[in-house]
């Protein structure tokens, strides 16, 4: 009985850090140093200032992961939609378990010390239609500092919606300035 407990202890504790979500957020993290050349996979499409490629690294049962390269300053965002659904008490659900996959997640970057990743939980409620919890790097330090981790509940259409986003300082103003440009 003692034997079959602590084996059940350590597969749990086991399963924290080898989940299928984990896995990939750090295959897109550590190739950030190389502009994420080894995750890009063929284009999907191409407008003036940014073109769309499909991921090489994809989350198993995610909608869609793509990667975007803003051409004015070469920065470079992975984006992953891990769930749609019209319910908003199963996306919940999906939102609070993806966050456990991710939250404490160990990276290490070539030539960095490694870094845990942690974000404040926040309960989506259905009145609102947007939940954002913005992970960061501890310690922060290096080149990895410089990336911004999401995970995104928003209703869309009647359909809400769950993204994974991992983007460089740069991105992130290039998706503002477009915004403000429509």
């Amino acid at each position: 009985m003692l034997l079959f407990t602590f084996i059940a202890l350590s597969t749990t504790a086991q399963g924290v850090f080898s989940n299928k979500t984990n896995a990939a957020l750090k295959k897109v993290i550590e190739d950030y140093p190389n502009h994420f050349s080894n995750i890009k996979g063929d284009r999907i499409s191409s407008a003036e200032l940014e073109s769309d490629y499909k991921s090489k690294v994809v989350i198993p049962g995610s909608v869609n992961c793509t990667l975007t390269q803003y051409n004015k300053d070469a920065a470079y965002s992975w984006k992953c939609e891990l769930f749609t659904s019209a319910d908003f008490e199963k996306a919940k659900s999906s939102f609070s378990d993806l966050y456990n996959e991710i939250h404490n997640t160990i990276i290490k970057v070539e030539g960095e010390k490694p870094v845990i990743l942690n974000g404040q939980y926040e309960v989506p409620e259905k009145d609102k239609q947007q939940t954002i919890i913005f992970f960061h790097f501890l310690p922060a330090a290096g080149i990895i500092k410089k990336l911004n981790v999401e995970l995104e509940m928003i209703l869309d259409n009647g359909i809400w919606k769950i993204t994974l986003q991992v983007n460089d300082e740069r991105a992130k103003s290039e998706v503002r300035s477009l915004k403000s440009e429509i």
